[in-house]
């Protein structure tokens, strides 16, 4: 099996990727390698508005508005006071954002790529991915080979291909989510709610099919004695939060508490010969921004960008240009996430806290 472009991980930034390339570079082959069939639970379920935009220029928005995905028209953030803020929708020129069925969202976006002759291989794990003859030669988990004379590392926060050749992570916290779903016994508040606590933070948010996502996050090795991880240290936090709890209140667990990094970092580089990194193996967000998804979706288009200049044009200066795109993005990311962290005052003994009151401001 031979390709021009192998990407391996079949998310929101490998499908932009794949979609993407159809559209800028269709003489180029592209062959998309998922781990799974798209038939498990998915963490990160908030889109923006400004997603919609994205989800045009990558001709897959009417097939995401026949999904029915519940609309989001706001969120609220018990935020530096115990009196909560709202923002609202209304008059975003984009509309309302979404919460997502993010496993049937990511199933969408894999489907359009096919649809478009991009080659899906679902249940396919790569196994080595080896440079050879200026391309890159991938053997899978069943032994079979396939080559491409380029690769996107879309592999997720894991960045596993591109750590094995030499890319290392540039991290700057060590926040970790404690996530769980619930099954809502009664229609409540849909929106996204932050609700701040003495050792980090509190997020829920109603999704599709009756159901609810919450997430406590906290530094690690402040979980280490808080234990949210376990059914009692999860109720035990929870009472902390009043309005989180309030919204869980009746609400069935569906399954047990999984963990999640959710670090702020950068990978250095994000490209290099005959490769490059979109996604959250790029870089990863706090999740305070809500911008995971959006994010992924607009590195896969950048990126194919620079891959077809590179394959079709012979001109590897947009692989710098990407790596430069993902740097100053992250860059401009960190300056707002200090400003924000630093509205929250109320717990200035805090170890959470403090450490994020020292974030720069510029």
């Amino acid at each position: 099996m031979r390709f021009d472009v192998a990407i391996v991980g079949g998310g929101p930034a490998g499908c932009a990727a794949g979609l993407s390339l159809r559209a800028h570079a269709p003489g180029l082959s592209v062959v998309l390698c998922e781990a799974s069939a798209y038939d498990g639970p998915r963490i990160g379920e908030t889109l923006p508005p400004a997603a919609r935009r994205v989800l045009q220029h990558l001709g897959v928005w009417e097939a995401f508005r026949r999904q029915g995905h519940r609309e989001a028209h706001g969120t609220a953030a018990a935020w530096g006071s115990a009196t909560p803020w709202e923002h609202d929708f209304l008059f975003s020129p984009h509309g309302a954002g979404w919460h997502l069925d993010r496993t049937a969202f990511d199933a969408l976006l894999a489907d359009e790529a096919e649809q478009r002759s991009v080659t899906l291989l679902r249940r396919c794990r790569v196994h080595t991915a080896a440079r050879e003859d200026g391309g890159w030669r991938l053997r899978l988990a069943g032994g079979e080979l396939l080559s491409a004379r380029f690769l996107v590392d879309a592999t997720g926060a894991a960045a596993a291909l591109a750590r094995r050749h030499g890319a290392r992570f540039e991290i700057s916290d060590r926040l970790t989510a404690f996530v769980r779903l619930f099954e809502e016994t009664e229609e409540r508040d849909p929106r996204s709610l932050v609700e701040a606590f003495a050792d980090g933070w509190w997020y829920t948010a109603g999704l599709p099919g009756s159901l609810r996502v919450a997430a406590c996050l906290t530094d690690a090795d402040l979980a280490a004695r808080l234990q949210p991880g376990d059914s009692a240290g999860w109720a035990r936090l929870l009472s902390t939060a009043e309005r989180v709890s309030a919204l869980l209140a009746g609400a069935r667990p569906q399954g047990p508490v999984t963990i999640r990094a959710a670090q702020s970092r950068r990978l250095t580089p994000a490209a290099g010969p005959g490769w490059l990194a979109v996604g959250d193996a790029a870089s990863l967000f706090d999740p305070l921004s809500a911008q995971g998804i959006l994010k992924g979706l607009r590195s896969g288009v950048f990126a194919s960008y620079a891959i077809a200049d590179l394959l079709e044009k012979e001109d590897d200066s947009g692989l710098a240009r990407y790596d430069r795109f993902v740097r100053d993005e992250h860059a401009g990311y960190l300056r707002v996430r200090a400003r924000y962290y630093a509205e929250e005052t109320r717990w200035p003994e805090s170890a959470f806290w403090s450490r994020r009151a020292a974030y720069p401001l510029e």
